[in-house]
């Protein structure tokens, strides 16, 4: 595993435009277990049932801190940022000045292109589920994978910023807004089965 860059922390946004965004999990879904508890709660009370109170909280509280860790992890390994001159997976940092290529999407077909088992940018061992790798060429002849959850987005913004280059970078390039709860249910997680 490459080592990571002690310079760039986590959740830190880059400098300069934003081409391109995605986070991991949203921190609302820290809520999901206290409001199942209070849910169970309340039906208790109105069912006549004697109120578990003290379970319920801890089941809470227990879930909610669980789920705080996975979200934290997500939001640190699973981010995905693109700039002019930069491209940040998890924690891992590629400039874009030794990416000589951008490789096409596969199209189905049954022969494996060689990038497709190239290793993969940041900290995870595999591709995540319901992600999608994107090939790129280095100016050393190495190929490496970048993923993404829209990974047709991710490539066309990939080869944009390699064909642009970062001379010819716009000024203020229209940032993208990183995206957030309404497609990161708890089961995409950055597992690697």
């Amino acid at each position: 595993m490459p080592p990571s860059n002690p310079e760039i922390r986590p959740g830190v946004e880059p400098e300069g435009p934003v081409l391109y965004a995605e986070d991991g999990w949203s921190w609302a879904w820290i809520l999901v277990a206290p409001v199942a508890c209070a849910a169970a709660g309340l039906f208790e009370f109105l069912t006549g049932a004697p109120v578990h109170w003290l379970m319920l909280t801890v089941c809470a509280v227990a879930a909610g801190l669980s789920h705080g860790v996975m979200i934290a992890a997500t939001r640190v390994h699973g981010r995905v940022r693109l700039t002019p001159t930069s491209y940040f997976q998890g924690t891992e940092e590629l400039e874009l000045e030794r990416v000589t290529e951008v490789h096409p999407l596969p199209t189905g077909n049954p022969d494996e292109q060689s990038w497709q088992s190239a290793r993969i940018l940041g900290e995870l061992r595999e591709v995540p589920k319901r992600r999608g790798a994107v090939g790129m060429l280095l100016d050393n002849g190495a190929e490496v994978r970048a993923w993404a959850r829209r990974p047709e987005a991710l490539r066309e913004a990939l080869a944009g910023a390699v064909a642009d280059g970062p001379d010819s970078a716009p000024d203020a390039a229209p940032d993208v807004a990183p995206e957030s709860a309404p497609d990161s249910a708890p089961d995409e997680s950055p597992d690697t089965a």
